[in-house]
């Protein structure tokens, strides 16, 4: 029953619908109509083909006219309806339409550029629209919320400055109203104003300065706002823009170009972390190009004939600079003061020097002594000699003693009675020590002392020596960016360097040269982008070897390169890996040969080193307060803890005393009182005491 309802509904209405429609004119109403049979009735009324997608719903139209009206009326009242259920109608040639989601719209062919979009109501069409005198893409970002969100699309082409809209006719119809009221040509004007007093590049400054704050707040389009160019040659400004911007410019202008009442003016700008000297110099040497520049304009002989324009003087006291010059030249003194009175980094530099070593050495060896007989035995006949082994042969031999022949007596009488011979032994013990004395490690010695015949002796050595050692120096220093630095600790030795004698070789005199010796380094950082640091390095460890008969003898390890860190990156500027073994050889000549019994007639000694050495380079970069806080801190603790070491262990043999120790970091250091202060301190001292 309800579907016979709506069948007859349906069928009324477009009973009277079709009763409306003349040669000329229509009128379409319709109540709850299905939307493929409005779609019937309109393409009978239009004349047009009319295909449907088959995605297009049963959706009901009510369309409701009080006035007939034309067919394109009709149909663009349609096309309206079709927009508003979310349907389009595409034109796929002169009387044929497709009809389709508004989704789907986008992508479907329309017709481009069509000659009288108006009448195309919410077909969709593509149109392309040249832009004039403003930024089509400026265009786009303003006008794009004003496009359909389903399928209208805005694009901006930069290279011809034109705009492609598609959307709905109607809708294209509007923006193409707003675009054409919108690019319209602007009065901009190039004009040459010409300066008096005050400097081109000064005013283009500040007319900068003023134009980008109220272009940012009130345009949009940059080709709005005005642009200025200085010509320092001609002390000229090149104005662009509308005339009525250039007429409030122009005024602005003349006010800054105004005559000063002095040729110069004269300022003190005390500095806070460069020194007044070196900026000074720095000032002069522009000073004078630019006054050297200023006088070529006016030819060689003014150039001869002008005085200086600008003084600057320096006071070392207060680190200030008194500066006076034309207010152009005093402009650029004041900014290249701003630009070098900059708080500049700190580097510290840390060194680590490392060198260990070991030594071994083994010698064995038999050396004989002969020696005839006689009354004294002191001139050895033969010797084997590989070392000091005479010094003890003739120290033996001393100790021998001498012969002496004396008369005998008797006890009873006093009467001579005969000859005897004794042995004078002398100092023996003390010549034998001394000869003792030059011999190292083990020796064990054989001998027979005869008064007739032949005396001899061997002496067997042995020797075995090992040596090591373990050296660690880190010297340290702390520098600003780009500033040498040199720390050195050591001692001065003196060395001879001639001796001249008097008259009859008496009063010599001697010319004595210090040397330095310990622990040298030298550096001068430079900080890099990222924090990269490059170090011109110069690093010196000396140390005293010993001494020869002509002077004392030295150890100089030196290292002289530039290296480039990061901040806090350690790297080995150099080193040294000496591995040396010495084997030597003394024998007597055929007797030595012999072989097993060669070996009595020989000595051997065999010595082997090893020395390694590095050098090591940490930079640490010191930003600001905190970082160098940090690291003073840190050396100050390390040396306080070793003097309360001290502290804890006490002073040998003197308990009662207290070693010395800092105070602690945080604290402030207080220097002792003046001796007024002293006095007056002693004086309230005794007068609280008096009173108590």
């Amino acid at each position: 029953m309800k579907i016979r309802n709506q069948l007859i509904t349906t069928t009324v209405s477009l009973g009277l619908l079709l009763a409306s429609i003349s040669a000329d004119a229509a009128r379409l109403n319709v109540r709850d109509a299905d939307i493929r049979e409005v779609v019937e009735t309109v393409a009978r009324i239009t004349g047009k083909n009319m295909i449907v997608d088959p995605r297009v719903s049963q959706k009901k139209i009510t369309i409701i006219s009080n006035q007939d009206s034309s067919k394109d009326d009709i149909y663009l009242m349609f096309l309206a309806t079709l927009k508003i259920h979310g349907f389009q109608a595409i034109n796929v040639d002169k009387n044929t339409v497709k009809i389709i989601q508004e989704a789907k719209a986008r992508s479907e062919p329309g017709p481009v550029n069509p000659s009288n979009p108006k009448r195309l109501g919410d077909t969709y069409i593509t149109q392309v629209i040249p832009v004039n005198n403003v930024n089509a893409q400026q265009l786009v970002n303003v006008l794009r919320p004003m496009v359909s969100t389903t399928s209208g699309q805005m694009l901006a082409v930069q290279g011809t400055n034109t705009i492609i809209l598609h959307d709905s006719a109607t809708n294209v119809n509007r923006l193409k109203d707003i675009i054409a009221r919108t690019d319209k040509a602007n009065d901009e004007e190039i004009e040459v104003i010409p300066l008096k007093h005050a400097s081109a590049t000064e005013v283009v400054r500040i007319l900068e300065s003023i134009s980008k704050d109220k272009g940012g707040q009130q345009q949009v389009n940059q080709s709005q706002v005005p642009k200025f160019v200085a010509d320092e040659r001609m002390n000229t400004i090149l104005l662009s823009a509308t005339e009525k911007t250039r007429i409030r410019l122009r005024a602005l202008i003349a006010n800054l170009d105004r005559q000063q009442e002095t040729a110069g003016n004269t300022k003190t700008i005390f500095l806070k972390y460069a020194k007044a000297d070196e900026v000074k110099e720095v000032l002069s040497g522009i000073g004078e190009y630019k006054q050297k520049e200023e006088s070529g304009a006016a030819g060689q002989a003014a150039a001869r004939s002008t005085k200086s324009l600008f003084s600057i003087q320096s006071h070392e006291e207060t680190n200030a600079l008194v500066l006076t010059a034309p207010p152009d030249m005093m402009r650029e003194f004041e900014s290249v003061v701003r630009s070098l009175d900059i708080r500049r980094k700190q580097v510290h530099v840390e060194a680590i020097i490392v060198e260990i070593s070991d030594r071994k050495a083994r010698e064995l060896g038999i050396q004989w002594l002969f020696a005839p007989s006689g009354d004294d035995g002191t001139y050895p006949a033969g010797i084997v000699n590989f070392g000091s082994i005479g010094q003890v042969a003739g120290g033996a031999i001393a100790a021998r003693g001498t012969e002496e022949e004396i008369f005998t007596r008797d006890p009873d009488t006093g009467v001579i009675t005969g000859t005897e011979t004794i042995r004078n032994q002398g100092d023996n013990g003390v010549a034998l020590a001394e000869a003792l004395g030059g011999l190292s490690g083990a020796g064990i010695g054989l001998s027979r002392i005869s008064n007739s015949g032949l005396s001899w002796g061997a002496f067997i050595t042995a020797l075995e020596g090992v040596t090591d050692s373990n050296t660690l120096a880190r010297p340290s220093i702390t520098t600003l960016d780009n500033t040498e630095a040199e720390f050195s600790a050591g001692q001065e030795i003196p060395i001879i360097t001639g001796s001249t004698l008097g008259n009859n070789n008496s009063n010599p005199f001697q010319n004595v040269d210090r040397k330095d010796i310990g622990v040298s380094l030298k550096i001068k950082p430079q900080i890099n982008e990222g924090d990269h640091v490059r170090l011109d390095i110069e690093q010196e460890v000396s140390s005293l070897a010993g001494t020869t008969q002509v002077d004392v003898v030295t150890n100089k390890r030196k290292v002289k390169t530039s290296v480039l860190v990061p901040d806090g990156g350690m790297v080995v500027l150099g080193g040294l890996i000496d591995d040396t073994i010495n084997e030597s050889e003394q024998k007597v000549p055929l007797l030595g040969d012999i072989p097993l019994l060669g070996n009595l007639f020989k000595s051997r000694g065999t010595t082997k080193e090893k020395r390694n050495l590095m050098v090591f380079i940490h930079p640490r970069v010191l930003k600001d307060d905190a970082e160098l806080k940090r690291i003073s801190s840190a050396k100050y603790s390390y040396m306080r803890a070793q003097q309360l070491q001290k502290l804890a262990d006490g002073i040998n043999l003197m308990p009662e005393e207290d070693a010395h120790v800092m105070p602690t970091y945080d604290e402030a250091l207080i220097l002792p009182p003046s001796f007024e202060e002293y006095l007056d301190q002693d004086s309230k001292k005794d007068n609280k005491e008096d009173k108590e």
